[in-house]
């Protein structure tokens, strides 16, 4: 996912959360927290377990990251 959002991106929202995700505490460890769960995921031959709660987690803290800087261009 931290793939879709690269800091040098011709996209201002997609250059914000590359941002995001490089200085924000809560951001890179809600990535850690995607990664642990994707990881328990494979490892595993079946499960329940889809992450996506922690996809929803990760894309919220996000959106709050940049929604200042979003925006202010419309303001």
């Amino acid at each position: 996912m931290a793939d879709k959002f690269d800091k040098d991106s011709a996209d201002p929202l997609a250059q914000e959360r590359g941002k995001c995700l490089e200085k924000s505490e809560k951001v890179q460890k809600l990535v850690g927290v995607l990664h642990a769960c994707e990881q328990r995921v494979q490892s595993k031959s079946y499960t329940a377990e889809t992450c996506s709660q922690e996809v929803v987690d990760l894309l919220q803290a996000l959106d709050h990251c940049v929604g200042p800087k979003a925006f202010a261009s419309f303001v």
